[in-house]
């Protein structure tokens, strides 16, 4: 079932293109059928009266250059005309091709050539007349037949003849005046018409054969491609990151494979931390309760063991529990961008007093040696509760990834604007590659470090949320084997308009 839904989806895709190919070539045709048969007369008649008409303009130009009677014989027979030249009298004066039989000029009568000549002066020195007359021009047709007796001969009749007469006024003294009249014939297109449609009739079929031929092609070369790209896009959605988006195409489709593979990567690395995460969420929770559960069957089932030091364990493994539900809940609110800022004065030196105090009174039976320096005290704006999570997430990263010295070294020095907070420590680094990802939500870093005594092991992603909810600047630099520097840069004042996400 599946293979059919595929194939009529394909030929779907397929039909589309075909068919707007299809159209495109049939409107094509059908544009080239209306100008070549229907409008052939008119563009003819058209292109006659243009003809006659700059015929009679190089005229008026050879009688006003002199010796002009060679130069109007040339342009008569060229153009297939005859051509009369009148005073103002009507008295012919010169004259040529007029033995020609389609020549109308000696036809027109006296009335005729007056009402020419006033449309002429009426209308700025040119006019034209176009006259069918009545009499229907014959032709020879001779039949050959097959049986080889004599060829037969008879008379076809055409019909009416067309004539186009064009008069023009030229003004060759101030008190004297010559008439140009050009004539010409309209022959019938008839069978010039009827010659072009058989023509038509055969490029159409060829035409059509090559569109039908050529839309296949295309339909076929474009849709294949989408094709592959949707079917591949579909293991996407199912989890299938290995998937690779390849194979010739347009421009866009090679584009638009790389972007997929690029999707897909980064889909797989998401992947990959989730899984880690996962796991490593699992060992920090089954640790703390692990201990709780042990802890507390000893106390319930060993006479004398319920001492202060065996309910200290139970309280700050729970404690533990709690810190790691509340990171996993804040930093599910700052990926939701529903968190929000409460801003006020925060004296910044003294918060990061406060937090070294209490890290050296906590770790001092482990030897951490922590040392704060600073060259002016800064209050800036700013939450001061989540500021504090901030400086406390990184001093907890530094104390944990601490070398063999145990030593973090922090240290706050005033910037224009601002104040910059840089935390160091001693321990094996990070290598390079990795330092642009140290923010991301599910990394973690490969390298071996100890299980932390203070935090949930998710820091880093909330102090990246609760920093771009400041607008603050910050960053990380490391180096194997000799330790690393966070950094961060808090302003002055932030805009309190700018506080919710």
């Amino acid at each position: 079932m599946k293979p059919f839904k595929k194939k009529l989806r394909l030929h779907s895709v397929k039909a589309k293109i075909f068919f707007a190919f299809m159209i495109f070539g049939g409107l094509m045709l059908l544009l080239l059928w209306i100008f070549q048969v229907e409008f052939l007369d008119q563009f003819y008649q058209m292109s006659k009266k243009h003809s006659v008409k700059s015929a009679a303009n190089q005229i008026n130009t050879a009688l006003t250059e002199g010796a002009f009677s060679e130069r109007i014989d040339e342009i008569a027979r060229k153009n297939d005309l005859c051509v009369s030249i009148l005073n103002e009298n009507y008295r012919e004066l010169y004259t040529s091709n007029r033995h020609d039989p389609r020549c109308m000029i000696d036809r027109m009568k006296q009335d005729e050539l007056e009402a020419l000549y006033e449309e002429a002066r009426a209308n700025h020195g040119s006019a034209s007349q176009l006259i069918t007359t009545d009499e229907q021009r014959t032709q020879w047709v001779i039949g050959m037949p097959q049986d080889g007796s004599e060829a037969q001969i008879s008379l076809e009749k055409g019909k009416a003849i067309q004539n186009i007469t064009y008069a023009s006024i030229l003004n060759v003294y101030d008190d004297a005046s010559l008439i140009v009249l050009v004539n010409a014939e309209i022959s019938p297109v008839n069978a010039t018409v009827e010659a072009i449609r058989m023509q038509l009739v055969i490029i159409t079929v060829i035409l059509f054969l090559l569109a039908m031929v050529l839309a296949y092609y295309s339909a076929q070369k474009i849709a294949r491609p989408i094709v592959t790209v949707n079917d591949h896009a579909k293991q996407l959605a199912i989890g299938n990151y290995d998937v690779v988006f390849d194979g010739d195409g347009y421009d866009e489709i090679n584009e638009l494979n790389q972007t997929l593979n690029y999707a897909a990567k980064e889909l797989n690395k998401v992947a990959q931390y989730q899984r880690e995460l996962i796991a490593n969420m699992s060992h920090d929770l089954r640790t703390p309760l692990t201990m709780i559960s042990g802890y507390g069957e000893m106390i319930r089932d060993i006479p004398g063991e319920n001492t202060p030091d065996n309910v200290q364990v139970i309280i700050d493994e729970a404690n533990r529990l709690t810190g790691l539900v509340n990171d996993i809940l804040d930093l599910s609110k700052l990926q939701a961008g529903v968190q929000t800022l409460n801003i006020g004065s925060c004296d910044i030196t003294k918060m990061i007093q406060r937090l070294t105090e209490r890290f050296k009174k906590m770790l001092e039976a482990q030897d951490y040696h922590i040392e704060f320096t600073y060259d002016h005290e800064c209050v800036i704006e700013g939450d001061e509760i989540k500021l504090n999570q901030v400086l406390y997430n990184l001093m907890n990263n530094a104390v944990t990834y601490s070398g063999e010295d145990r030593a973090v070294m922090v240290k706050q020095e005033k910037i224009t604007n601002g104040v910059r907070i840089a935390i160091t420590d001693h321990g094996a680094g990070i290598p390079k590659a990795e330092l642009p990802y140290v923010w991301d939500r599910y990394y973690k870093s490969k390298q071996h470090h100890v299980r932390s005594a203070l935090g949930s092991g998710l820091g880093l992603s909330i102090v990246k949320s609760v920093l771009d909810l400041h607008h603050a600047r910050y960053g990380v630099e490391s180096e194997l084997g000799k330790g690393t520097t966070f950094w961060i840069e808090l302003n002055d004042t932030i805009d309190k308009k700018d506080n919710k996400t």
